[in-house]
């Protein structure tokens, strides 16, 4: 399978990337050989393998969801350094 230049685009647009034309080839290599890899995979014998999920015993390692100390709004807004209609105010970080 080869991966064409409009898809490289596509990818990097889809990733907010702007790449020069060098990039783009070089992204497109890379892409190539790995699904070049996974489709390796597809040429395997696996008859009369036992599909798996996991290769590990599987445990819940996650605490028990007890309710703990309820905080009220105000209590909790008394620390923020900005506010507004009852809820924190945080710097956009996403454009």
């Amino acid at each position: 399978m080869r991966v064409t230049l409009d898809e490289v685009e596509r990818i990097a647009s889809l990733s907010m990337l702007s790449l020069d034309d060098e990039k783009k080839e070089m992204l497109q290599k890379n892409l190539d050989e790995i699904l070049g890899h996974a489709q390796k995979l597809n040429e395997l014998n696996t008859e009369g393998v036992e599909p798996t999920s996991y290769i590990l015993k599987q445990q819940n390692v996650v605490r028990k969801d007890i309710p703990g100390k309820v905080w009220e709004r105000e209590d909790m807004l008394k620390n923020a350094p900005e506010q507004e209609d009852g809820f924190f105010t945080v710097p956009k970080v996403v454009d």
